[in-house]
């Protein structure tokens, strides 16, 4: 393909992008009211404390990234080329597990009772694989698909309102919900899950922030600024990253036998252990 025709299809994959974010933004809108309950207090401010960093050997653009055994599970979405689900080991190896073509957007994952859990964006499909990458089967999910986690029971997602559902990880029916709160205000945007000693965290889209929330409550707790992810990859990485608006950041996983967190973003060179403080 010419430049100019690779120049072409990159700018038709952008639109598509950023009709489906308006779309998305539009249905948030237009979500029921939160229900009436106590104001949150304010959240605390937590630093990321940088232990290592780990340069994968391919780019994917991360959707859910999550840690089991000793390797991490990605789900990609498909602006670069096709969705997957990966695994990258802590050498920064990616090999691909799962190739779902360009039809579906993939989003969200977890793992749970030795199964893998994929959000697709739009195309309301939840599939579901055993770990080697054999799809089991494929459920309904009547919202937008964005971040995904499990408290091992039920899955947990959101789908860029402020609304926080859990779902019956059988069926995806929805067994309960309540909203992302910080102090009285809807928290929208909250993507890329992960349930760390009965507390979730999640990126919010758009920005360098991750939030820590309380899932009985919706009340964000803490908030943690990664900036400093920026500072620590090497120049032309970080402005590729900060050249293209929808290299954001979006991955939390988190290894308990290490007690280290795993942090990148969308088509990043760069994934970052390290603790929360």
């Amino acid at each position: 393909m010419s430049g100019g025709g690779r120049r072409r299809q990159c700018q038709r994959a952008a639109r598509t992008w950023r009709l489906g974010v308006l779309a998305a933004l539009l249905a948030a809108a237009s979500a029921p009211a939160v229900r009436a309950e106590a104001e949150c207090g304010a959240p605390t401010r937590l630093r990321f404390e940088l232990v290592r960093t780990i340069a994968r050997n391919a780019l994917g653009l991360t959707q859910g990234l999550e840690m089991h055994g000793s390797r991490l599970y990605e789900s990609t979405g498909r602006i670069d080329g096709t969705s997957q689900v990966n695994v990258i080991d802590l050498s920064g190896q990616v090999t691909t597990l799962v190739e779902l073509g360009t039809k579906v957007f993939g989003e969200g994952l977890t793992v749970l009772d030795g199964e893998v859990f994929q959000l697709t964006w739009q195309e309301h499909e939840v599939f579901v694989y055993d770990l080697a990458g054999r799809k089991t089967r494929t459920m309904h999910n009547p919202y937008f698909g964005w971040g995904l986690a499990n408290d091992g029971h039920a899955l947990v997602f959101t789908d860029g309102s402020e609304w926080l559902r859990f779902a019956d990880p059988k069926t995806f029916a929805e067994t309960r919900s309540l909203a992302i709160r910080v102090g009285a205000r809807a928290l929208r945007g909250v993507n890329e899950l992960e349930f760390v000693d009965r507390k979730l965290y999640g990126n919010v889209f758009l920005t360098r922030e991750i939030v820590r929330l309380d899932p009985q409550t919706g009340c964000v707790e803490a908030v943690a600024d990664l900036s400093a992810l920026w500072n620590a990859m090497d120049e032309a990485e970080r402005q590729r990253i900060e050249g293209n608006p929808q290299y954001v950041l979006n991955g939390i996983a988190y290894d308990r036998e290490r007690g280290l967190f795993y942090l990148t973003g969308k088509r990043w060179r760069y994934i970052f252990a390290g603790r929360f403080r």
